[in-house]
């Protein structure tokens, strides 16, 4: 059993800006709480950060649930990633800290216990996240990484190497990014209708960069950059 994912994190510039656009876009209700904004009804607990740091970009990150975040930096480190924000409190509860792989992705880990508030089934998921999607440079060097660092057993299955829900508490992804761009963590909503999904990602100024595509295994997924350019999936009938 791997360390799962606890929460989501989207970094950027404008929090009143991507508030607006993920609300439209998604329905998502999103609430400011001071230098967050909280995410509900995507299905996992997420916030909207207001990101500061100019010499790191605009991210779309996962916060990994670990029993020791010290053990896991110096974890982080063996295997050639890089710790950008050490061990620190947070309001709520629990404490955080940040790294980037050796491909620059940057993860975050957390230890704790996020409060879960009450809400009705109505409020919750109304497009939710089904999985994520890591590229890599070098996918056995990443395969590697994060099997040393949360204890994920990843399979290879041919074009991508699978992480199961039952490790990381979310189906995922992990594969070799060939494009000149540079490689990305990204997570995959699920949505009714992918062709009014990337009309309305359009006219809210986003940029779709994958049109609807079909999957071999079943359904159709597509990709967009948001305001912040930030790479978000979405995909239907799975």
């Amino acid at each position: 059993m791997g360390t799962t994912i606890e929460m989501f994190v989207i970094a950027a510039r404008d929090g009143n800006l991507a508030k607006h656009f993920y609300e439209s876009l998604f329905k998502w209700k999103i609430t400011d709480v001071g230098p967050l904004l909280k995410i509900s009804g995507a299905g996992l607990s997420g916030h909207i950060l207001k990101w500061p740091h100019k010499d790191h970009p605009t991210h779309t990150s996962m916060y990994i649930n670990v029993e020791n975040i010290q053990e896991c930096l110096a974890k982080v480190e063996e295997m050639g990633g890089t710790v950008i924000l050490p061990e620190m409190a947070v309001p709520t509860g629990g404490s955080i800290a940040q790294f980037v792989d050796p491909d620059g992705i940057i993860i975050g880990s957390y230890h704790g216990n996020l409060h879960i508030e009450s809400r009705s089934k109505a409020e919750i998921d109304v497009n939710p996240i089904g999985f994520f999607e890591i590229a890599a440079r070098e996918g056995d060097h990443s395969k590697r990484f994060y099997e040393a660092v949360f204890n994920w057993r990843i399979t290879d299955d041919g074009p991508v190497m699978s992480i199961s829900e039952e490790d990381a508490g979310l189906d995922g992804h992990l594969f070799n990014w060939t494009f000149e761009q540079p490689p990305y963590l990204t997570l995959y909503i699920r949505v009714e209708d992918i062709t009014a999904c990337l009309e309305k990602v359009t006219q809210l100024g986003g940029k779709v960069i994958i049109p609807e595509t079909e999957i071999p295994s079943g359904g159709t997924f597509a990709q967009f950059l948001d305001l912040d350019g930030n790479p978000i999936g979405i995909y239907s009938g799975r």
